[in-house]
């Protein structure tokens, strides 16, 4: 796909050059784990039943990692279109337009781009979760497959809302609009997902929504490999069936945002 990497690459150098945009970006996961997790912690209204609401794990904060690095890679990938309504509205994208590339290759670099900068966000949370008190525990240990398949999840669960979110910019012109967009449906989202609470603590009709929701898929796989540790064969079979899930939704939308693209963007 020409032109994919050096567009990549540029977009990664204005993220670097950014020292605000870089360090909150950066900074960002420490506060969503230090005080999500503490100040949220439902253990503490529920000690007799905290075992069964955590499914197994020690405490809250190792309990919701899975989900805070879920909605920490959504969030990152919504505003992946924003950059393609900046480069509108600031004259690159007629240049790339008019030059021999290939216009899927400007939204595909944005999208990648999005999914990279999320990598060291994931490093810096998960340290910071494992470094506070009665933080991240891994009590049947952490393997390296279990670290693949942490970073596949969220690697899918980026490319699918970036995907979504690259489409709809395409076609807009006002940066407030695309906003509007994503703080309508960012906060639905984590909500209507198993990323912070358990099936239990939620109402049967909120739970049925939950379990189709992407965000669930990403938040119970990761959830599992840290509290399990080696998982038995019954539970890679339902990891397996998550990430298949989220796998075969971010190779549809990838193949439709290219499809899109090609027609649709405009200078």
């Amino acid at each position: 796909m020409s032109g994919l990497w050096p567009l990549t690459v540029r977009e990664l150098k204005k993220w670097v050059r950014n020292p605000t945009f870089l360090l909150t970006g950066l900074i960002q996961p420490i506060f969503w784990i230090a005080l999500f997790g503490s100040a949220f912690d439902i253990t503490r209204f529920f000690p007799q039943a905290s075992s069964a609401i955590l499914d197994g794990a020690p405490n809250y904060i190792t309990y919701i990692v899975g989900g805070v690095l879920t909605t920490m890679g959504l969030f990152t990938a919504m505003f992946a279109g924003t950059q393609i309504i900046f480069d509108r509205r600031l004259g690159p994208m007629g240049r790339f337009l008019s030059s021999p590339i290939r216009r899927s290759s400007i939204v595909f670099s944005k999208i990648l781009s999005s999914v990279i900068r999320i990598m060291p966000q994931v490093v810096i949370l998960v340290v910071a979760a494992y470094l506070i008190p009665n933080g991240l525990e891994f009590p049947n240990g952490f393997t390296i497959l279990d670290v693949l398949v942490l970073v596949t999840a969220i690697i899918l669960v980026a490319f699918i809302f970036s995907s979504i979110f690259s489409v709809i910019a395409t076609r807009m012109t006002n940066m407030q609009s695309i906003f509007g967009i994503v703080n309508m449906v960012n906060l639905p989202l984590m909500f209507m997902s198993f990323a912070m609470f358990s099936s239990q603590m939620m109402a049967p009709w909120l739970a049925n929504i939950a379990q189709y929701n992407p965000v669930s898929w990403s938040a119970e796989s990761i959830r599992m490999v840290i509290i399990n540790g080696s998982l038995t064969a019954s539970q890679w079979g339902q990891v397996g069936e998550w990430l298949g899930a989220l796998a075969a939704l971010a190779a549809a939308l990838l193949l439709l945002t290219a499809y899109l693209v090609e027609k649709e963007i405009r200078d």
